[in-house]
């Protein structure tokens, strides 16, 4: 019973936050046109882990800056930027899945999943009800088909 009340606050909170504007396609999430928050999304992959890029080490995809932690990363993404990019548009992939909804992610709570990098938010909400990327876990592929599902309606 209490995880039933802890995922309608949940759920609640999440639209709640949904700023209700339409997702266009391939739209990805980002803040002053810098994607990811400025994280590498290569490192997710090839490093395992979510690391701040440089300035030095940028690159624009699709009207959006990339960030890298090395040169080596840069030129990776330049060759396949498709492989990097993050499920969802960046959004919280358990928003998408629960609500058709898009809601802020935080960078560095993330996992890669059959090859798709996918991000989740972290806010004082899930402080208190505890991890959407725990709950996603809880069922992963469930979790994914409903977000991949509601990502083609919400484009």
């Amino acid at each position: 019973m209490r995880k039933i009340g802890v995922l309608l606050s949940v759920v609640g909170f999440i639209v709640a936050c949904s700023d209700g504007s339409e997702i266009t396609k391939n739209e990805i999430y980002s803040i002053d046109g810098i994607a990811l928050d400025g994280y590498d999304p290569v490192a997710y992959f090839i490093q395992g882990e979510a690391k701040k890029g440089i300035d030095a080490e940028s690159v624009e995809h699709q009207e959006l800056v990339y960030y890298f932690s090395s040169t080596k990363n840069r030129l990776l993404f330049k060759e396949n930027p498709s492989k990097f990019l993050p499920e969802y548009g960046g959004w919280c992939a358990y928003a998408v899945a629960e609500t058709s909804s898009k809601m802020e992610p935080d960078p560095t709570q993330w996992q890669i999943q059959n090859g798709e990098l996918i991000l989740f938010t972290s806010n004082w909400m899930t402080k208190l009800t505890g991890s959407l990327k725990d709950e996603w876990n809880a069922s992963p592929e469930d979790f994914q088909l409903r977000a991949d599902s509601n990502w083609v309606e919400m484009n």
